[in-house]
């Protein structure tokens, strides 16, 4: 017996269970809870069908299809054993089981029920209906998601492919607009980062991303790369242009680590500013199935000179030291100018038998002598953002044309480099080789004569790419690498810059 503001209710008598639907929502499923078995065995000595089916429903109503499975079950048996009508107590059943997500189970419970419908000449029942939902859609939907499940883990489990898609000591740009460009576009835009490979101590190649904005990984595996070729990331802001792959990629490292078929867990060492920190730390504490840290994370703060990670010194582990430097650039979720740029000092020789260091500028704004910080790099990434809108002033968050020139002038006046020029906004479309020019002959010294072309400006596209041991450039139509003073830029299609020899 059960009252409660004067509602009588009796799991003994169903006559009383009407008045379920004056009792508040939790206070019903309460009662249900309590008394499903006492119910049932109700049911089955009064045999009362529409009890059956009202009750069952309701308790399908409230969520809960455990007891409902159980007293539709009863009723399906009782009903089978007296030749009765089994193929609504089926057909609810096989509802309870389909909300349970036991699919074949409810398929064949909705089978039974139509089995008895056409038995009874009952030809649009809705077991018809929901055997159909079942084999058209349910069925043929879970072995799509079986199928790339499998596709998925064989993906994950391929070997490394890097040392023959790139092999090591290569630097590609995986870049093409930067910013918002590719989220406002109306044609195809893509964003992008950099890709470096360097040779470990121990003779293995390793795959390195640099700020890998939008589209970043989508091109990697274009080379024919995957996650399990990626080994360290270096961030220099927290942008999207800059971060947005970020995800992506520690979201297939879980999957590697979950899938893989050696059962040996995959770490990244990951390199970012503050703002990086801020921005990620929800995913930079992730564990592989075992409890073991997937992501070794390393703050990036200007001044420092980083080492190691994990235990292990980056030279020997990746075959470079890290070299943080200031950039003069607003981060979002410090609000800020936390971002940085970074020296990577390689364990390469030039031909000078100089250790060979890539400069990266990050996204900055020029400030006077900040060019100092690239005076021993061989090649600088700058990125350029836009050109000077107003007359008589420098960008504000970007380097801009004259920043360029001017930190090209600090780092590299009288000495052989190779800038590569990136991070363009789209209006800079068909004038990318141009732009490029300007700066190369702006920051060249006056009176330097021949022996100062040796320094040049080449602007990146998502097919740049160049080997490190001589600073040679692939030329598009040949894949040849010729000496990167003899490489002359084709911006006759200015959606694809080509890079061609000029002997």
């Amino acid at each position: 017996m059960f009252q409660l503001l004067k509602v009588h209710l009796d799991e003994n008598n169903p006559e009383t269970w009407e008045n379920l639907i004056k009792l508040p929502e939790s206070t019903r499923k309460e009662w249900l809870l309590k008394h499903a078995k006492d119910i049932v065995r109700t049911l089955e000595s009064s045999r009362n069908a529409a009890a059956w089916k009202d009750i069952g429903q309701t308790m399908i109503n409230l969520n809960l299809y455990h007891e409902a499975e159980a007293l539709f079950d009863q009723m399906f048996h009782l009903m089978q054993r007296s030749h009765g009508d089994f193929g609504t107590p089926a057909y609810l059943r096989g509802i309870s089981r389909f909300l349970q997500g036991r699919f074949k189970e409810a398929s064949e419970d909705f089978k039974l029920a139509r089995q008895h419908d056409l038995h009874m000449r009952i030809p649009n029942s809705p077991s018809a209906r929901a055997i159909a939902y079942m084999e058209e859609t349910i069925f043929p939907t879970r072995e799509i998601i079986r199928k790339n499940h499998d596709k998925l883990i064989r993906d994950l489990n391929l070997e490394r492919q890097l040392d023959y898609k790139v092999g090591a000591n290569v630097l590609k740009t995986l870049h093409k607009w930067n910013s918002a460009s590719p989220l406002y576009s109306r044609g195809l835009s893509q964003g992008g980062g950099y890709f470096l490979t360097l040779r470990s101590a121990r003779g293995d190649a390793k795959g390195i991303a640099i700020d890998p904005g939008y589209d970043f990984f989508n091109i990697l595996r274009d080379t024919g790369l995957g996650i399990a070729d990626l080994d360290a990331i270096i961030i220099t802001h927290d942008h999207d242009d800059h971060t947005e792959s970020v995800e992506s990629i520690l979201s297939l490292l879980a999957k590697y680590n979950d899938y893989n078929k050696e059962k040996r867990s995959k770490v990244l060492d990951i390199f970012g500013s503050a703002g990086v920190l801020l921005k990620f730390h929800g995913l930079l504490s992730a564990t592989d199935p075992m409890g073991n840290k997937e992501i070794n994370f390393n703050l990036l703060v200007p001044g420092n000179r980083i080492r190691q990670s994990g235990g292990s010194l980056l030279m020997d582990k990746y075959g470079f030291n890290l070299r943080v430097n200031p950039a003069f650039h607003t981060e979002l979720w410090t609000g800020q100018e936390s971002a940085v740029g970074v020296v990577i000092e390689t364990n390469l020789t030039d031909r000078n038998d100089e250790m060979l260091n890539i400069g990266i500028t990050g996204d900055t704004r020029y400030v006077e002598g900040h060019g100092k910080h690239y005076t021993d790099c061989q090649v600088i990434l700058l990125n350029i953002g836009s050109i000077e809108k107003e007359e008589g002033k420098f960008l504000s968050q970007h380097l801009g044309m004259l920043g360029c020139i001017n930190l090209l002038k600090e780092a590299r006046l009288h000495k052989p480099a190779l800038a590569v020029l990136t991070e363009f906004g789209e209006e800079f479309s068909g004038k990318r080789d141009t732009i490029s020019r300007i700066i190369e002959n702006w920051a060249q010294p006056l009176n330097g004569g021949s022996a100062s072309r040796d320094l040049r400006v080449i602007p990146a596209d998502i097919n740049l790419e160049i080997k490190l041991h001589d600073l040679s450039i692939r030329e598009s139509d040949t894949n040849v690498f010729f000496p990167y003073r003899k490489i002359e830029v084709d911006e006759s299609d200015p959606g694809l810059l080509k890079y061609r020899f000029n002997g």
